[in-house]
């Protein structure tokens, strides 16, 4: 007598699962508007990078250069941008700027120091050393967590919540986006640049998701371990994209 209620369960909760990775397996987002830091028009999909355009000068060799200065990343153009300041953090939209350059900055620089390689030196101050290169980043739109929808996340899984939640993730998706490009240090030539803009990867129990930025650092995080493999690449390699979606709720 007990055995159907609980095979309609099992069925109900793998349905529900089911529903909420199809809603979130289309949290990649399109491409960011044009911010102007660099120049869109030249640039393409390249399938061997994770991003969603970039260019490099052709003949460029970055195995020449053995170490990188992180510019302090660029937020006046997403400060230009007021729509995603009507949301719930009016007010505190400039400070909540501020730390997020300079969190990204920090762990670009992180990033390749921590390498195991050690290919990329990562220098405190510009240089203009023959064998160094500068990175240029600019953070040009971020859209904060919504907390109180994401919080759908920790209660029981129900179809009616399961619903609910691809609701709320398709509707109020945090995201993140850059524009960036790299200069020969010696000379200040622009040999590359990229853009992307990414959907935060959700988990069943967003855990991620009850912090306001915690979705755009995890973004940026992200980046700054793409950079990494771009730089250790090998000619012929591709660098995968992040997944969607992911079952660690942290």
């Amino acid at each position: 007598m007990t055995t159907k209620p609980k095979t309609l369960i099992s069925v109900c909760m793998l349905l529900c699962l089911g529903l909420l990775m199809v809603g979130l397996a289309g949290c990649k987002t399109g491409e960011a508007k044009d911010a102007g830091f660099v120049k869109k028009s030249d640039m393409a999909k390249d399938p061997s990078v994770p991003f969603q355009k970039s260019w490099k000068k052709p003949g460029f060799d970055k195995s020449t250069y053995t170490k990188l200065y992180v510019a302090p990343v660029n937020t006046a153009y997403m400060l230009k941008n007021t729509e995603w300041q009507k949301g719930e953090r009016v007010g505190s939209f400039e400070s909540d700027v501020e730390k997020l350059a300079v969190y990204t900055q920090d762990h670009i620089k992180t990033a390749f120091r921590e390498d195991p390689s050690q290919r990329m030196q990562i220098l405190d101050a510009p240089t203009t050393e023959a064998d160094a290169l500068i990175v240029e980043i600019a953070l040009i739109e971020v859209v904060p967590s919504k907390v109180t929808l994401n919080a759908l996340g920790m209660a029981p899984f129900g179809i009616g919540m399961a619903i609910s939640a691809v609701r709320a993730v398709a509707k109020d998706t945090s995201t993140c986006a850059f524009e960036g490009r790299i200069r020969i240090a010696s000379t200040g030539e622009v040999v590359a640049t990229m853009a992307d803009r990414e959907a935060q990867q959700v988990a069943p129990v967003s855990v991620r998701g009850l912090t306001w930025y915690s979705n755009a650092e995890t973004i940026i995080k992200q980046w700054a371990d793409q950079f990494v493999k771009i730089a250790n690449r090998k000619p012929g390699e591709t660098v995968k994209d992040v997944d969607a979606f992911t079952l660690k709720p942290w």
